[in-house]
């Protein structure tokens, strides 16, 4: 599947998205952030990934949907135990590949609500890592 975006000069970039992250990504604690900020690493450095838009699947766009159905693999990360990623999927019939989750699999503990901005570069990193290898 090709995408086409602009780069933050308005350049057009084109981009071979085979592979899709599914993130909780809701930045409402430390590992919801962590979540949303690993995997932007991870389209800057590999032209082959794209993120896809979990409200948009929840509320059935069907570009969205049509965009999902053709990639290679799909990634899901969670940031804790709630697995909401992960559920809303399943709740939805939709499969994945690969799911990570960033307290089962790199210990990386959720500090309680609005906890935002309480991470580090190094748990960054773990992230980005754990993604590449499964990519």
């Amino acid at each position: 599947m090709t995408a086409k975006s602009s780069d933050i000069y308005g350049n057009n970039m084109e981009r071979q998205i085979n592979v899709g992250l599914m993130v909780c990504g809701s930045n409402a604690s430390n590992t919801g952030a962590l979540t949303a900020i690993a995997p932007l690493r991870i389209i800057k450095k590999h032209k082959n990934v794209g993120i896809l838009s979990l409200p948009s699947l929840v509320n059935k766009v069907p570009r969205q949907t049509l965009l999902m159905k053709k990639l290679k693999k799909i990634i899901v990360v969670d940031g804790c135990q709630n697995e909401y990623a992960k559920k809303i999927l399943e709740n939805l019939g939709i499969k994945y590949d690969v799911y990570i989750n960033l307290l089962y699999d790199l210990s990386i503990k959720k500090r309680g609500p609005f906890t935002t901005l309480k991470y580090s570069e190094n748990e960054i990193d773990l992230i980005v890592k754990k993604i590449e290898k499964e990519l």
